[in-house]
């Protein structure tokens, strides 16, 4: 049976009164449209203005029992909510205010009847007041105590418009919800800026950041007495759960890979919590690390790029300290604001209480992590992981902010019996640049553990056990020819783990095979990153390969010599190399998809919920010879603009400071270089050139002239 997508759209404005809100209704209708619209799929009933609540239930119960295990059903409210002794009521249009259980919808009841839909993907969203009541209720509808039974969402998800204690309210310019206009806008008008990892359709997950987005930029528009609140989510999907269904203007998807199926071989990613069923070998580096951090809080894991540094701890140490009780935050990257990516984390995942996170954040400032854990009940094991800790010195350019990071997490390192430990990764060229940090001098002496080249015999497991753990097996005589292949080549991991997926997708699945005439047919294993980049790249047509040269340089932080790092980049950025063009825009958008679905690029979201794109794996740079041809261009420009936009981000962040334009040689650097950057910086060169400009007056420039020409 085909699968059905099905909604139940309901809403009233509330019975007639001062009360009575002017906009639930067309809420309603514009849901409707929405969800209707070819884009979505859905089938979509909505409520009658003459039906009572228990014709609600109804319908509801009847589309509920209709669905099916492969259905996806989507249940929406817009309208006023109602708390009664902690339990969260929904007002309907005959409500009385003074006997609101009687007379207006229970959401208890609601979220049983959701509890017992066979369909695969279930969303309830409550647009009213009060909406979060239902993380902190119970069965009886009082306000639940730790002890009692809690409704809860059983493998669905609840998107609310308000916390338990905030009122969520009509917008004047929106003519409705802020909720309700910006999910239809996600999935309407606004999918290209809603779909943040580029495949073409929107998820959950994307439609989460998009409002957390759209929240940031509407109350930094009002005073504090306007804002609306945060929506969020509330449960878990069973599987990824799309609101929309595949974009016309996507790229085909025949030949991606199924996000239900399971991979053995991750290409150029890390494995993960999720996949480290697959993940074999290096058993004596995490014996190590679990030995090193019984002594010591503070642990290094150094390694060559392309090692499995990062595999390591997410997907070998990680499990086993969770077999052992401890609670392991998400690893954190720097990037370029490290300090508050590691807060954010903290507060994320060791404080329920949204508002207290200000004060968690004073404290960590003033007295660093360990007085944060003294603070939280319970003996249990701590661990933070700081991965691509190198990032620290080549994308965080506020040398305070360097130090401020590092100060934080080597600090845990000189507390006694702490229940909280850090372990970060570390490329191991960067080393040096530890050395001349006093603090962490002395730990890489004394607290690191190296990882090694890997043995033949734990090469075999790597090649041959994740294909096992599906039933699959390689011909006779194919593993040991891969290791021959690889094994005199460094750092050839990735390159391996990219040729084994690409063998994987061309399994021969009748016979449960990996076989050799596949891997003769797709080529060396060392050389197959470059053919298989080099055929996707001439699969662009001429506009296409340009831009994508522009987004792969800019995701490069060219370092000193040939010390080149990955750059990640707000996607944003990367769709602004068109400027206004909208052609071209349309054109990013396709490479990006195409990169990302090939598993060249990788995307996800920041702590603030901003979508970034990144390489998926540094081999990128060196292996595929037309990438590494575009690297060793023009290096010491790119260096430069480097610097420019370090100048510019931290004169922007400090409400444009002039102690914080470009100075002394580098401006000299940029006035000799100007008109090559501004090529380089394309869409953006506008904005740069003002900033280069006012430095180059500042220097002339009387100091009370300046800051009025700031103002």
């Amino acid at each position: 049976m085909e699968p059905k997508r099905r909604a139940f759209v309901m809403g009233s404005n509330g019975s007639p009164g001062n009360t009575q809100l002017r906009y639930a209704l067309k809420d309603v209708e514009r849901m409707r449209n929405a969800l209707s619209n070819e884009r979505c799929g859905f089938e979509v009933q909505t409520s009658n203005l003459e039906w009572n609540i228990w014709n609600v239930y109804e319908q509801l119960s009847h589309i509920v029992s209709s669905c099916n295990s492969d259905d996806t059903f989507i249940c929406h409210f817009s309208g006023h909510g109602y708390l009664v002794k902690g339990s969260l009521f929904l007002l309907w249009n005959d409500s009385d205010r003074n006997n609101v259980p009687h007379t207006a919808l229970s959401i208890a009841r609601i979220m049983e009847t959701l509890n017992h839909c066979k369909a695969e993907n279930r969303l309830l969203i409550l647009d009213c007041c009060y909406a979060g009541a239902v993380v902190n209720m119970s069965k009886n509808g009082d306000e639940a105590t730790v002890n009692e039974i809690v409704i809860k969402p059983d493998n669905y998800i609840v998107l609310m418009a308000a916390d338990r204690l905030e009122k969520a309210r009509e917008i004047e310019e929106l003519q409705g919800s802020f909720l309700t206009a910006n999910i239809c806008a996600a999935i309407g008008e606004k999918s290209n800026e809603a779909d943040i990892d580029g495949d073409g359709r929107i998820s959950i997950d994307d439609l989460k950041k998009f409002l957390r987005k759209k929240f940031q930029e509407y109350n930094e528009k009002l005073s504090e007495e306007y804002h609306v609140p945060l929506p969020f989510p509330y449960g878990q999907d069973r599987v990824e759960f799309f609101l929309t269904l595949p974009s016309s203007n996507s790229l085909p998807i025949e030949n991606v890979i199924s996000s239900k199926e399971t991979l053995p071989y991750q290409a150029l990613d890390s494995f993960s919590k999720k996949t480290a069923d697959f993940f074999f070998a290096r058993k004596q580096v995490v014996k190590d690390l679990q030995e090193a951090l019984e002594k010591s809080n503070f642990v290094l894991l150094i390694g060559n790029s392309g090692s499995g540094k990062s595999s390591v701890v997410k997907a070998a140490l990680t499990p086993e300290l969770d077999k052992n009780g401890w609670l392991v935050l998400e690893p954190i990257v720097p990037w370029g604001e490290p300090v508050s990516y590691l807060k954010y984390e903290i507060t994320q995942r060791l404080f329920e209480e949204r508002e207290k996170n200000q004060e968690i954040h004073s404290i960590i400032e003033t007295n660093g992590l360990v007085s944060i854990i003294e603070n939280i009940p319970g003996e249990q094991q701590i661990l933070i992981i700081v991965d691509q800790f190198e990032e620290v010195f080549t994308l965080c350019s506020k040398k305070l902010e360097q130090r401020k990071f590092i100060e934080l997490l080597t600090q845990v390192a000189d507390t006694s019996f702490s229940r909280l430990k850090v372990v970060v990764t570390l490329r191991a060229d960067f080393v040096e640049d530890c050395l001349n940090h006093k603090p962490l001098a002395a730990l890489i002496q004394n607290q690191s553990v190296w990882i090694p080249d890997l043995e033949k015999d734990d090469l075999k497991d790597v090649i041959v056990e994740p294909a096992k753990k599906l039933n699959y097996s390689f011909d006779e005589g194919l593993p040991e020819s891969i290791i021959e292949e690889v094994s005199q080549e460094e750092n050839f991991l990735p390159l391996l783990q990219f040729a084994l997926t690409e063998l994987w997708k061309h399994r021969d699945q009748k016979n449960k095979k990996i076989t050799a005439t596949q891997y003769l047919k797709q080529g060396r294993i060392l050389g197959l990153l470059n053919s298989r980049s080099e055929e996707i790249y001439q699969g662009f047509n001429e506009q296409e390969k340009i831009l994508t040269k522009r987004i792969l340089l800019k995701l490069v932080r060219t370092g000193i010599g040939n010390k080149d790092t990955r750059q990640r980049q707000p996607k944003q950025k990367l769709l602004a190399i068109a400027g206004d063009n909208s052609e071209q825009q349309i054109a990013i958008q396709n490479v990006l998809n195409k990169l990302i679905k090939e598993r060249l690029l990788v995307t996800g979201n920041d702590s603030e919920g901003v979508a970034w794109i990144d390489l998926a794996h540094e081999a990128l740079m060196e292996r595929w010879e037309q990438f590494s041809l575009w690297c060793k261009e023009n290096r010491e420009l790119r260096r430069l603009c480097d610097k420019v936009e370090d100048y510019y981000k931290d004169w922007l962040e400090s409400k444009k400071d002039s102690m914080f334009l470009i100075m002394g040689g580098v401006l000299l650097q940029v006035e000799e270089k100007w008109l090559d950057m501004e090529e380089e910086f394309s869409a953006e060169a506008k904005e740069f050139k003002e900033f280069y400009e006012l430095s180059k007056s500042a220097q002339d420039m009387p100091e009370e002239y300046l800051k009025q020409k700031l103002e």
